[in-house]
């Protein structure tokens, strides 16, 4: 759900996420960062397809798009580095791992009231 909600914010709307993180608008992003959003926003609906399937799958799924957001925020931040340290909003590293932080204790709830 969250890579279609960056779709639309992406897409459709005016990158409000992307900009707050300090990064210009999808459309204005070279090639290879329009390919990183591209696969940031499909991450989710695999991730998503993947739990379906439930077990091993759902694991690497979640794992999956985990990777595919950190490694997109520590692109980014990297990329702002390079540029001087643009001003942000939103600090995208530390962001992304906050939320995965929380993605991975709801998992570990979730296992553990399985058991």
């Amino acid at each position: 759900v969250a890579g279609l909600a960056h779709a639309a914010d992406c897409y459709l709307g005016d990158s409000q996420l992307l900009v707050a993180a300090g990064a210009p608008p999808v459309q204005e992003l070279p090639a290879a960062g329009q390919g990183l959003v591209a696969l940031w926003c499909a991450a989710g609906p695999i991730a998503l397809a993947a739990s379906k399937v439930g077990g091993v799958a759902a694991d690497v799924g979640l794992i999956f798009y985990g990777l595919v957001e950190v490694a997109g925020a520590a692109i980014l931040e990297g990329q702002l580095a390079n540029l001087g340290g643009a001003t942000v909003e939103i600090d995208p590293l530390t962001n992304a791992i906050v939320v995965q932080g929380v993605v991975v204790a709801s998992w570990l709830y979730s296992k553990k009231k399985k058991e």
